[in-house]
């Protein structure tokens, strides 16, 4: 025998096992019948070129050249068969291409034109192909490259580990088959089987992929092939032991030869109705189940390779709509146990659209349904609802529930002797259920029921560590303040995220009340932090009395407290409360609302439930925390806020009208001749006459004013938006219920108050509570129990002093300073205007020659410019669109008030006529007199200048900064217009030289 005819012949010995075990695989799906068609093909490739090439047949080498070239061709087709069912999901697989071009190839070979001829040397074989060979290998190469792309795009996006190593066994086999195919169609390749090389390689990736990667199962074929070995030789035996019978009955003469022929052809008769039972079964299935044929084969198909089924919902998702398809009902669902209630609620629903009936359905855990199915382990219809005693307990609202669904059927899911799901069925869309029907749905949910517990108790779990990751995140949010308030909306963001909230409050019970901790809406609310209501009559008192959840699913239906109708005005549908315990005590509740009913499950509650267990320590620390903080803050004699406290408040209040604009006051008062009247009575009589002067301050001024005890015996009040007319009057108020109403010992007591109001007499803490002791230390003096104001005692005169004070000047400069950054910080793009404005107005009087004094006045003047701005709101004074006449003329009051602050300053008088007239126009048509000309004073005219520069060459939110050449050609066109012109010119030839640091 020819040495190279050995190769061929062990690649097709090393395909029949594959074969082999391929065949007896059951069931057979269409990739295993792909399969088989492929190994086929290959088996018979390589047994062709044994033949050709072995010394039997040398006679017809041409014949079986061509037959190699045939089989070749089909078996490359075949393998593209197999290979594209493993496409992407919509993914066309070229299968008449494929054949088109098979047929193409044996037309090529009938014709002669392949191979053209077959040379013999020796032991060697020379296959010539010829030109038309190419008519071969595009199209093989084409269907190649498509597998190859299709197959890689796929195993990047696969999560399934079982079918990415299939591919990767069979992108491998490809390679195998390509490789050693081109290089037998080299000219040094021809003479040797080279191409059987990578055939062999390819049965052997197979045979691995078979056994390792589950192609097919292998055990299963194993376990299977030993009862056909067995089951063969016994029939065989029983066949011989017939004939052997018949010789001794009849006479009937049996030889080696009779028998061996009669034995093949009985196998051969078997084997063939063996093939045919398979199509004929199928055929009268088809015909009896018609369109559903399809559906139940796939519903089969389904369930036999659940091991490659990852999720509960792909499981889920995935069943159901085969399982309504195979048994023609109209609707269907399958149910779990909620984790907590243990009731059955539905998971998965087909079809998945809304009014589905059986989107709503409930069943209890103590349903005598559940009881029955969990006992009974078998299939329950709905007229045995009527029937059975069992079901005498069932509800009527129960029944209605399950007729208004149509329910027909209840399916019970067991695994290991445990219900573990339910599958509810409606009515057929025609006729009754068959047995074949009820077969079927028992066969499927047996088969499914240990994988639906593993996927069902797998989800369970990771819902379990996500909820407990959540309530972590949450907790960690609760305890990184001390003031839940602040935090309180980033707790609410993160808990949106799982549990549909429109409306969140924390409440916390104090005696007969409950008050507002914290709240958050989307939809409004009527209730507000901070506000009490009492207790009685509310959701919280009955979730603090029994310490559960209460849930309101449906308030337009159901309504327990007074406070639902509040919800009920706002649209809220369903509303969740949990306590907050500490220490096993009560202190508030934790309310969930949205505005639709039903809102949440049973998960979800218990989630509340824990997540409210998790961060009632923290509110309850944050409380104590808050007591003890309000405790710092308050004078225990009086009751009222202590000075630390009124330092806090003035500075917030600075700030806040400062964003906000407007005005307000601050009233300090003190008891007149308290210390002799302390000396007469004693210290204690003069502590309850501090206790009852407070009390009278406290109950005479408004809700939003604010009452210090400031030390000793004196006290102030702070009125937020109040002018300083509005604030004398609340002072004349307290002063006369004072005088009237405080006797002790026949002593009448009175009191002395000074007045100041910020900004106009005072910018930062310290000057707004200085101007007005200044005041009250007048009132004092005066001769007591009066009323002063700081700009009552200011001297009228606005010249600077005749003989300098350097503490003054030190106290004036530090005025400036603060003004100037007040206003810088409030005009979001106009940053170190001022000190802009300064740095260029000193460089233009430097050029001028002016003197050192004018030149010092001209700077604070440029610090000062715009001082007025203080007193206007955030959102005219950085409006990024074009201002109305309205908010215009706003703006142009800010020289007026610049005016009036600076005039409170004697230093500072000198500054005025720069500050009211800076921005005058050099052609009369500025504001606020019009001035025209050299009428305009000087430092005015300087200051409209460097004003108009530093505001060019800033950012603003309707422009870019304009360069410097760009902002000097536009104060050209202004000269003689808007500004003076030979100060332009003089400015020009300064601007060139002013350092970029300054600009």
């Amino acid at each position: 025998m020819n040495i190279y005819a050995l190769f061929p012949l062990i690649a097709t010995i090393a395909y029949i096992p594959l074969l082999v075990t391929t065949i007896g695989s059951r069931p057979w799906q269409r990739q295993h019948k792909l399969f088989a068609l492929f190994l086929i093909t290959a088996i018979l490739w390589s047994l062709s070129d044994f033949f050709c090439r072995s010394d039997f047949f040398q006679q017809y080498s041409l014949m079986l050249g061509k037959v190699i070239i045939v089989m070749f061709t089909w078996m490359a087709v075949q393998f593209h068969c197999f290979v594209s069912s493993f496409y992407p999901p919509g993914r066309g697989r070229w299968l008449p291409f494929a054949f088109a071009s098979l047929a193409a190839v044996i037309a090529l070979v009938l014709l002669g034109y392949i191979p053209e001829d077959m040379v013999i040397s020796g032991s060697k074989l020379y296959p010539v192909y010829g030109k038309w060979i190419v008519f071969l290998v595009t199209p093989l190469l084409t269907l190649t490259a498509r597998n190859v792309y299709f197959l890689w795009r796929r195993l990047k996006n696969l999560d399934n580990p079982v079918l990415y190593n299939q591919i990767v066994s069979l992108l491998l086999g490809v390679f195998a088959l390509v490789t050693f195919t081109s290089v037998a169609l080299l000219p040094w390749g021809r003479e040797f089987p080279v191409s059987h090389f990578g055939n062999l390689i390819t049965a052997f990736i197979l045979s691995y992929a078979t056994i390792r990667h589950e192609l097919v199962d292998i055990r299963f074929v194993l376990r299977r092939g030993l009862g056909w070995l067995t089951l063969g030789i016994a029939g065989m035996g029983i066949y011989v032991f017939f004939f052997f019978l018949l010789h001794l009955w009849i006479g009937f003469e049996v030889s080696l030869v009779t028998l061996t022929t009669a034995l093949a052809v009985a196998v051969l008769a078997g084997v063939i109705v063996y093939l045919m039972r398979g199509v004929s079964q199928e055929t009268i299935d088809r015909v009896f189940y018609r369109k559903t044929y399809d559906y139940r084969q796939r519903l089969l198909s389904f369930v036999s390779r659940l091991h490659n089924v990852f999720s509960l919902r792909e499981l889920g998702g995935e069943l159901l709509p085969l399982v309504v398809k195979a048994i023609k009902c109209k609707r269907a669902c399958l149910l779990f146990p909620e984790r907590g209630s243990g009731d059955f609620t539905i998971r998965f629903v087909e079809p998945s659209e809304e009014g589905n009936p059986l989107s709503s359905l409930r069943v209890k855990q103590d349903n005598p349904i559940v009881q029955y199915l969990s006992q009974k382990r078998r299939l329950l219809t709905v007229q045995n609802l009527d029937i059975l005693p069992e079901f005498r307990s069932l509800w009527e609202q129960e029944k209605e529930e399950i007729g208004a669904a149509e329910i027909e059927l209840f399916v019970p899911v067991i695994s290991r002797g445990k219900l573990v799901s339910i599958l509810a069925l409606s009515k057929k869309q025609s006729g009754n259920y068959l047995l074949e029907d009820i077969s079927l749905l028992e066969d499927i949910t047996s088969r499914v029921a240990v994988s639906i517990e593993k996927e069902y108790l797998h989800e369970q779990e990771r819902q379990r560590k996500e909820e407990l990751s959540l309530i972590s995140h949450l907790a960690t949010i609760m305890t990184s303040s001390l003031d839940i308030r602040e935090i309180y909306e980033s707790f609410i963001k993160e808990l949106r995220k799982v549990i549909d909230v429109d409306w969140t409050a924390i409440a916390l019970v104090e005696g007969e009340e409950l008050r507002i901790l914290t709240l958050s809406s989307e939809i409004g609310s009527v209730f507000q932090p901070g506000d009490r209501v009492p207790l009685k009559g509310t959701a919280t008192e009955w979730v603090v009395t029994h310490k559960r959840p209460l849930v309101e699913s449906n308030l337009s239906q159901e309504n327990m407290f007074w406070t639902s109708k509040y919800h009920l005005k706002h649209g809220v549908q369903s509303v969740v409360r949990v306590p907050l315990l500490v220490n096993g005590k009560a202190i508030g509740s934790l309310s969930i609302a949205s505005r639709h009913p039903n809102a949440y499950n049973q998960n979800q509650i218990q989630l509340l439930s824990q997540l409210a267990s998790q961060i009632a320590m923290p509110i309850e620390n944050s409380q104590l925390y808050a007591q003890a903080e309000q405790r710092a803050r308050i004078d225990e004699l009086t009751g009222l806020w202590n000075r630390r406290h009124l330092e806090e408040r003035v500075q917030s209040e600075i700030g806040r009208h400062s964003r906000y604009g407007g005005t307000f006051s601050l009233i300090i008062l003190d008891l007149d001749s308290f210390k002799a009247f302390n000396d007469s009575y004693g210290h204690l009589a003069g502590d309850e006459l501090l206790r009852q002067f407070g009390s009278i301050v406290r109950s005479t001024i408004r809700s939003a004013d604010e009452a210090f005890r400031y030390g000793g015996d004196e006290f102030a009040i702070l009125l937020p938006q109040t002018n300083i007319k509005d604030a004398h009057e609340v002072a004349e108020r307290v002063r006369s219920r004072i005088a009237s109403e405080i006797e002790l010992a026949d002593t009448s007591v009175t009191a002395s108050f000074g007045l100041a109001s910020w900004p106009v007499d005072g910018i930062g803490i310290d000057e707004i509570i200085t101007a007005a002791d200044m005041a009250l230390y007048y009132a004092k003096q005066s001769g007591g129990n009066q009323t002063h104001t700081i700009s009552e005692i200011l001297p009228p005169s606005l010249e600077p002093a005749t003989k300098p004070d350097i503490q003054q000047d030190k106290g004036a400069l530090s005025i400036i300073y603060a003004l100037a950054a007040a206003v810088d910080a409030k005009d979001h793009y106009a940053h170190n205007h001022s000190q802009k404005v300064k740095e260029y107005a000193v460089a233009l009087a430097k050029s001028l020659d002016l003197e050192p004094a004018d030149v010092a006045r001209l700077s604070t003047c440029a610090l000062l410019h715009d001082i007025g701005k203080i007193g206007i709101s955030n959102e005219i004074l950085n409006k990024a669109g074009e201002l109305d006449t309205k908010e215009w003329e706003v703006i142009k009051s800010h020289i007026q008030l610049g005016a009036e602050i600076v005039s409170h300053v004697p230093q500072l008088a000198s500054c005025l006529p720069a500050i009211l007239y800076h921005h005058e126009r050099y052609d009369g048509r500025g504001y606020p007199l019009g001035l025209k000309g050299e009428a305009i004073p000087l430092e005015a005219r300087i200051l409209g200048i460097v004003d108009a520069f530093a505001a060019m060459t800033s950012a603003r939110a309707y422009r870019d900064a304009l360069s410097i050449e760009e902002v000097l050609e536009e104060l050209k066109k202004g000269a003689g217009k808007q500004f003076d012109p030979n100060l332009v010119e003089a400015f020009i030839s300064v601007a060139r030289t002013i350092p970029l640091v300054a600009i």
